[in-house]
């Protein structure tokens, strides 16, 4: 299993877009008037828009709208629900103790130029990432994956040199970062370069054809020869790269435009009550946040030291004040790599009891009964009664309000139970590097590989593969925890297609993480999809969710452009 980090994916995606000097234009507004064909418009600060709509270049450097537009994946795979939406498939199946793949394509699709659609254009696809290595940021061919062919007309025959379950959603979906997205053979097998090719005509499967382009606006109209014709309802939809976040709320907020995708610091109050009957921050969450902590070195190797500092954390005051309510803060210990959406599905309840509450006294008593001691002024010592060297809690930046918030919160509680440290912010590349190679105390930061089910956080935390010693690259266990129970359940459950089998190898890890606590979790981490209702309906909420937030060029948002009506 080689699952790319998902959500780190799209922070770098999204950083880079937001440090790129933007193009500034009137807005192209939205026509909606109440007629189907309406244009549908969305603004962000994409910069330049590059004239790239090659769905394979690095997240970023295509054409907002090549994802959500143009191309399909084979499965949309909601990260907060888990819910799967066939695209291009209709179908798949394990077989042979799980060693083959089956997918069943969808009949009745045509490509944009009027060409068929078939098995053999997926086929080719697969193919093709393995002959061209840069494209396959999935690593789909890192897996035991050994050869994939079309075997029929409307069928997709994957093979693997041993069962490797979880793959599945790489092949099917990729990620919010890189979609796997079908191209057709006809046209891709002529072009030699593809990690560079630009693709500036477009031929996709996608509800829109690429109509015009220019470096701060693209335009795309229905695809007349969509396979759905009850789909898309609007005519066109409209990305319009704009000077900054805050010129994409304030059009927002006018009607100019009709969605964008922005954190807004306290949106209830600043954006939402300001026309509370239209204005939406849809922010579901699909992952976490945690503290980190170095457990390769003392005291953080002491999981009576990861206990306590895990009770002592306050995560309600914490999610409040850096999310002003808008993600909900961990509680008991679920969250540790079981996000918010998926505990009632993958948190086995007989694990309640393990859970811990936050509670300074019990923070201290957990301390007290391991040994630890005190000095005359409070500080914590050690068993041995020396004292702890001074710590800090890292964090990235610049401008990461909402980790300013929470880490100077965390070194409030810490204090509690006579911790001092000091919050240190580092430019991202220093951060990132350093939470690589372990050269921190405590560090907040997000989770990776978060994706349908708990596993894909699990195998990126805890996977031996993931890890290193201290000042050596570890990919993504940063905390630098691993146990041969967690090992076992994960070749387990990469091992089987069955739901309860998969399950029962979720409990054993679960209850390790509990018990063991190698990382605390402290809030939601959410997608920040806005949008206002005046011309539109059908967007995703909570009480339908049928997208997962993802940004309006990413793949996901292209169920919201095939669900909206206009008025």
């Amino acid at each position: 299993m080689n699952y790319i980090r998902t959500r780190y994916v799209r922070f770098l995606a999204l950083a880079a877009s937001l440090a790129l000097v933007g193009v500034f234009v009137p807005a192209i507004t939205n026509t909606a008037s109440g007629a189907t064909g309406a244009t549908f418009t969305v603004a962000q600060p994409w910069g330049t828009i590059p004239d790239n709509f090659n769905p394979y270049a690095p997240s970023g450097s295509n054409a907002p709208g090549t994802k959500s537009c143009v191309y399909q994946s084979l499965y949309y795979i909601n990260a907060a629900t888990g819910a799967q939406t066939p695209l291009l498939a209709t179908g798949y199946s394990w077989s042979s103790n799980n060693l083959v793949l089956t997918v069943t394509t969808r009949s009745g699709v045509t490509w944009s130029d009027g060409k068929p659609f078939s098995a053999a254009d997926v086929a080719f696809t697969f193919n093709y990432l393995k002959a061209n290595p840069t494209l396959d940021a999935n690593g789909i061919w890192t897996s035991p994956l050994t050869s994939v062919a079309a075997t029929g007309p409307n069928t997709v025959t994957f093979t693997f040199s041993k069962p490797d379950t979880p793959e599945a959603v790489a092949i099917l979906y990729g990620t919010d970062g890189q979609p796997s997205d079908i191209l057709p053979q006809h046209i891709w097998s002529t072009i030699t370069t593809p990690a560079t090719d630009t693709n500036t005509s477009p031929v996709g499967t996608g509800p829109f054809v690429m109509s015009s382009f220019s470096a701060s606006s693209v335009v795309y109209t229905k695809n007349p020869t969509y396979y759905d014709t009850t789909k898309p309802s609007i005519g066109s939809v409209v990305f319009n790269s704009v000077d900054s976040d805050t010129t994409a709320e304030l059009e927002l907020e006018s009607g100019a435009i009709d969605m964008s995708y922005d954190y807004i610091t306290d949106a209830a109050a600043t954006f939402v009550a300001k026309n509370p009957s239209q204005n939406v921050a849809y922010w579901p969450s699909v992952s976490a946040n945690y503290l980190y902590m170095n457990d390769a070195k003392a005291p953080f190797n002491d999981v009576a030291f990861r206990k306590a500092v895990a009770e002592d954390m306050n995560t309600k005051f914490i999610a409040a004040r850096a999310y002003f309510g808008a993600l909900s803060p961990a509680t008991g210990g679920a969250e540790s790599a079981v996000t918010g959406p998926q505990v009632s599905q993958w948190f086995s309840s007989s694990l309640k009891n393990l859970e811990y509450s936050y509670s300074v006294k019990k923070a201290k008593a957990t301390l007290k009964a391991a040994g630890y001691k005190w000095s005359k002024s409070g500080k914590l010592e050690s068993k041995t009664g020396k004292a702890l060297p001074h710590m800090t809690v890292l964090i990235g930046g610049p401008g990461w309000t909402d980790y300013i918030s929470a880490a100077d919160n965390i070194s409030n509680e810490l204090k509690n139970i006579g911790i001092d440290t000091t919050v240190v912010q580092e430019p991202y590349s220093t951060y990132a590097n350093d939470l690589d190679k372990g050269l921190y105390t405590f560090a907040e930061s997000w989770g990776n590989g978060n994706n349908s089910t708990p596993y894909y956080q699990y195998y990126y935390m805890f996977n031996p593969s993931e890890s290193a010693p201290i000042g050596k690259v570890a990919t993504s266990d940063w905390e630098r925890f691993t146990s041969p129970v967690i090992t076992k359940a994960l070749a387990t459950y990469s091992g089987t297609s069955s739901l309860a089998v998969q399950k029962t190898a979720m409990a054993a890890i679960e209850k390790t993480v509990l018990t063991d606590v190698p990382l605390v979790p402290l809030t939601g981490r959410g997608d920040w999809l806005d949008y206002q209702t005046s011309s539109f309906s059908g967007f995703p909420s909570p009480s339908n969710p049928y997208n997962d937030g993802s940004a309006a060029d990413q793949e996901g948002a292209m169920l919201v452009y095939l669900n909206v009506t206009a008025k």
